[in-house]
């Protein structure tokens, strides 16, 4: 079984994905928006759909003579249990223990608002963590912000945006 980062990896299942977690669709749509987004054959959707089945990412269900895909929510969860370990690595990397903290001012450092709810969160002592904390800073202290980072100054608000546009899918 593949690890959900590696499913994910692939630019034409992670669209599918995406399109699928709004619901289910029948194998005609998501065929043709994903060969006319990504320029494939039908045969190359085909095999990414394989796939996906094969790492239960998907299910599919038979309407007399259509298939309609729809996205697993144990997938869903795998890729969280994956995201969770990734901060559990992130908390052993600083030296975080097991109990929650907080800064000075009882807020948490990069409240996201409850993005990451049921995760814990990173006090703001880790944001000068680093081996020269000690050295005057030369840029903001907050890294959460876009306007302290001018090389991810055009990103601001756009978090999982693409280049290439969005698309919908054809009404029937």
């Amino acid at each position: 079984m593949l690890h959900p980062f590696e499913i994910v990896a692939e630019p034409v299942r992670r669209r599918i994905i995406e399109v699928l977690a709004g619901g289910s669709h029948p194998v005609g749509m998501l065929t043709d928006a994903v060969t006319a987004e990504f320029g494939i054959s039908r045969s190359a959707v085909a095999h990414h759909l394989r796939i996906l089945r094969d790492e239960r990412a998907v299910s599919v269900t038979a309407d007399l003579t259509v298939r309609h895909y729809r996205l697993d929510e144990g997938f869903l969860e795998r890729l969280d249990d994956a995201v969770g370990e990734l901060f559990r690595l992130w908390d052993h990397r600083y030296g975080f223990g097991s109990g929650l903290r907080s800064d000075d001012d009882g807020d948490w450092a990069g409240d996201d608002g409850g993005v990451h709810a049921g995760r814990m969160p990173m006090p703001s002592a880790a944001r000068s963590r680093t081996p020269h904390a000690d050295r005057p800073r030369a840029e903001p202290a907050s890294p959460h912000e876009a306007d302290d980072r001018p090389h991810r100054a055009g990103a601001k608000g756009r978090r999982g945006s693409r280049s290439h546009g969005n698309w919908t899918l054809p009404k029937t």
